[in-house]
């Protein structure tokens, strides 16, 4: 009889299991572009309407990215510029919380006795037991603002707390710390101390100008009649658009024509070649020479190679 029963009992816990799983699952209701998420914040994968974001997933939406999660009857919708991970854990007694590092959540929770759904964010944590309110994060402040139910707000540095009920609203503020508003003010508490879960997002700094060929070590680009120079020879061209590349004393230069030098000068014009190693080489008008450890030189009707040994 035992037998029957652990086989019961374990195929019980097997489909309360899976019925849990699904009911844990936040699902896409609705997405626009510019959304996605990610497991480690360096694989991002774009997001779909109608498919399971798994637990713990960062999110992200971009300036004209929204997105909405629905799970029974609680809905958390993300606002453009948005970055939050949400994370399900618990068998018996389900507990969700969000990390919300900037942007806007609008949320609607279900109610039930116990507090269930926190939202951490860098300045303040919010611990709900069922209600619809939003909270928007900025580089300096978080504000919590409830429709209905009653949310307690926590502020991490200045060691505050309210309960923040309907029609009334939070700020904590990196320097000021708490504040209230409301038709009926809220009452503020002292508590301890704490330290957030996560950082703030800075202000933006300047992006730094992507490198352009004269900003690496070696390389140098040169047209029309332009020259371009490195660590140890130039690459020059004349007579039309040309380019002039060198790496430890490497020139070339294209004006209709090419020379290329090692540890010396290339230069070329009108429509040769020119190929030096230690020295240069030079070629015009469809002729080419080449120098090694030398000089080497071509004549053609249209142009004129030199090269030189250094």
């Amino acid at each position: 009889m035992s037998k029957y029963l652990t086989v019961i009992l374990l195929a019980f816990l097997a489909f309360s299991s899976a019925a849990r799983a699904s009911d844990d699952d936040w699902r896409v209701a609705k997405s626009t572009t510019q959304v996605t998420y990610s497991l480690d914040l360096d694989v991002w994968s774009d997001v779909h309407v109608g498919e399971v974001i798994p637990n713990k997933a960062w999110l992200s939406t971009g300036p004209r990215g929204r997105l909405q999660l629905t799970r029974g009857v609680e809905t958390i919708s993300l606002q453009p510029n948005t970055l939050a991970s949400i994370t399900t854990s618990g068998f018996f007694t389900r507990k969700t919380e969000i990390l919300q590092q900037a942007g806007a959540l609008d949320l609607e929770i279900e109610k039930r006795s116990q507090p269930h759904t926190t939202v951490q964010t860098p300045f303040l944590a919010a611990v709900v037991k069922g209600t619809i309110f939003h909270v928007t994060v900025g580089k300096r402040k978080a504000s919590v603002t409830v429709d209905r139910g009653l949310v307690q707000v926590t502020s991490f540095s200045s060691g505050q707390r309210s309960d923040v009920g309907p029609n009334q609203s939070a700020t904590v503020d990196r320097k000021l710390g708490l504040t209230v508003m409301g038709a009926v003010m809220p009452s503020i508490v002292t508590v301890a101390k704490s330290l957030p879960r996560l950082p703030a997002i800075d202000e933006p700094k300047a992006a730094k100008a992507t490198p352009t060929a004269d900003d690496k070590p070696g390389v140098g680009v040169g047209s029309s009649g332009n020259s371009a120079k490195s660590n140890s020879g130039n690459g020059n061209n004349g007579g039309g658009s040309g380019n002039g590349n060198n790496s430890s004393g490497n020139g070339n230069g294209n004006g209709g024509g090419s020379g290329n030098g090692n540890s010396g000068n290339g230069n070329g014009n009108g429509g040769g070649n020119g190929n030096g190693n230690n020295g240069n080489g030079n070629g015009n008008g469809g002729a080419s020479g080449s120098g090694n450890s030398g000089n080497g030189n071509g004549n053609g009707n249209n142009g004129n190679g030199k090269g030189n040994n250094k």
